[in-house]
């Protein structure tokens, strides 16, 4: 087994007795608290990639509304990908099915994101708003009259420039669930801002994304999943210290093994 690094303990999630999975088996899923998705009001989503498994799963269990905030989802990319799939269907070189996988996710893409539990903008999450397609972290919280919103945040790096940002509405936020990216090239980056996080939150799942492998010396993954939760919401000594979890995790990416890790008691 891969030992974590001391200096990486603050990592060491605490137990919760009731975590769910919610959202598709491999890429696409997440683990939280089961009573977090009973007394949410909403979810912020920010990066959807055309895999609504999650949203559409909190939707099934809280019947409450979903804002997603993706700028790389749209229609053009869907309708260039199906024409480009049905012109080598006509050439011969792709099959009929291969035509039909990016016409149904098209389609599944359009009656996503205009279905009356969905508010969808083709916007980038920042800090600071620079460019037309950006919208800024105070912008979306502040307008959001919600209590209990559970977050979610996979936005391929962007997650160091906002996390911090989210602090702030740490009263309104009561789960954070967010995957961090090439945390070997950001190690003082992600420690600060996890560091940061824990004066409001607790961490209570781990999972390492096995697209990539674990940081060499370190033994953490080089992209980690985690589960924030409020610290009021949860009230104890015990600690989970190997991952992944059999009963709930399983391999981003199934034709490989998934990342094994644990921190030493």
């Amino acid at each position: 087994m891969n030992i974590i690094l001391s200096d990486f303990n603050f990592l060491k999630p605490s137990y919760h007795h009731n975590l769910i999975r919610m959202g598709n088996k491999n890429d696409g899923g997440y683990i939280l608290p089961e009573e977090i998705i009973k007394n949410s009001d909403a979810m912020l989503s920010f990066g959807y990639g055309y895999d609504c498994s999650f949203e559409l799963d909190y939707i099934y269990r809280s019947n409450n509304v979903v804002i997603i905030y993706d700028h790389t989802c749209g229609y053009l990319k869907l309708i260039k990908n199906f024409l480009k799939y049905l012109k080598k269907f006509i050439l011969l070189r792709k099959r009929a099915k291969d035509v039909k996988l990016h016409y149904d996710k098209l389609i599944n893409h359009h009656n996503f994101i205009n279905s009356k539990m969905i508010t969808f903008f083709k916007k980038k999450v920042v800090r600071q708003v620079k460019k037309n397609i950006d919208v800024g972290i105070n912008e979306i919280v502040q307008s959001k009259n919600y209590k209990n919103i559970i977050l979610k945040c996979d936005i391929e790096g962007g997650e160091y420039e906002i996390m911090n940002e989210l602090t702030k509405y740490n009263k309104k936020i009561s789960c954070i669930l967010v995957e961090f990216h090439q945390i070997d090239k950001n190690i003082k980056n992600f420690k600060d801002i996890i560091n940061n996080l824990l004066n409001f939150y607790t961490i209570v799942h781990l999972h390492g994304n096995n697209h990539d492998s674990l940081i060499e010396g370190l033994n953490i993954p080089k992209t980690l999943e985690i589960t924030f939760v409020k610290n009021d919401f949860l009230n104890t000594d015990e600690y989970v210290t190997k991952f992944p979890n059999i009963f709930l995790d399983n391999p981003n990416n199934p034709t490989i093994k998934d990342l094994e890790f644990e921190f030493k008691n």
